[in-house]
C-alpha cells in the first residue's frame, strides 16, 4: 500500500468506516498505528485480513483509493493524510463530552506535521476533519470544550492525553461565570475540585494535561 499527500479538493469532514479506519492504519504498521487504532476502537481489526481487505474495498469503491498494479491499495489528499497521521502521531487526546442524556467523544491524532480530529457516529463511523492550522492544540481542546459547555450548560467534559501512563485526567465544568476543575490519576479516585478559573487558567490546565 502507498500513500501520496498530494493537495485534492475535499471536503472539510470525511466519514470513514472501522474497517476503513483498520485499513488505512494498517498501511504502515508500526507501534504509533498500534496506539492509534487503539484510540479509534479498531485495534483487535489490523490482524484481520478480512477486514483489512473489506476496509481496501470500501475505499477503492468510494473513490478514496485506487489499486496499483500489484494489488495493493493507493491512498492521496485527505485520505493519505489520515493514513500518514495514524502511523506517525505522538500525541493522541481523548475528550468525552458529557450531558445528562449521553456522552459523546473527540479524538485528536497529532502528529508533528498533521493534527487531526475524529468524532465517532452511528454504525462504528469516525468523522476525520483536520484542525484549524492558525491556532495550536492546546486551542482547539478549549474551544471544543467551551463549545460544548455552551450548549450543554448542565454537562461536563474530561480531557486525557493517551499516553500519559499515570491516567491523569481533567475534569471541567461551568461555575458561576467561570470554570471549575477537577484532577484525578488512575491510582486515586478522588476528585479534588477547584472553582474560579477563567479562560487563561483553563487553558494552562489542558496544555499540563497535553504535556505542551
Amino acid at each position: 500500500m502507498t500513500e501520496s499527500t498530494a493537495a485534492q479538493t475535499q471536503p472539510d469532514t470525511i466519514g470513514y468506516g472501522f474497517a476503513e479506519i483498520a485499513t488505512l492504519a494498517a498501511m504502515v504498521p508500526n507501534d504509533a498505528t498500534t496506539a492509534s487504532a487503539e484510540a479509534l476502537r479498531v485495534a483487535e481489526y489490523l490482524g484481520n485480513p478480512d477486514m483489512i481487505a473489506a476496509g481496501a474495498s470500501s475505499l477503492v469503491a468510494r473513490g478514496l483509493a485506487t489499486v496499483e498494479p500489484g494489488g495493493d491499495i493507493a491512498v492521496s489528499g485527505p485520505t493519505a493524510a489520515v493514513a500518514a497521521a495514524l502511523s506517525s502521531a505522538t500525541r493522541r487526546m481523548e475528550i468525552s463530552l458529557i450531558t445528562e442524556e449521553l456522552t459523546d467523544s473527540v479524538i485528536g491524532i497529532e502528529s508533528p506535521d498533521i493534527h487531526l480530529l475524529f468524532q465517532p457516529r452511528a454504525y462504528l463511523t469516525w468523522w476525520a476533519m483536520a484542525q484549524r492550522p492558525d491556532i495550536t492544540g492546546a486551542d482547539a481542546d478549549f474551544f471544543i470544550v467551551r463549545e460544548h459547555l455552551r450548549v450543554h450548560p448542565r454537562g461536563g467534559v474530561t480531557v486525557r492525553r493517551r499516553e500519559d501512563a499515570s491516567g491523569r485526567t481533567l475534569y471541567i465544568k461551568n461555575g458561576n461565570g467561570s470554570w471549575t476543575i477537577g484532577l484525578s490519576t488512575a491510582a486515586e479516585d478522588d476528585v479534588t475540585e477547584t472553582a474560579g478559573l477563567d479562560d487563561a487558567a483553563l487553558l494552562a490546565q489542558i496544555r499540563l494535561i497535553r504535556q505542551d
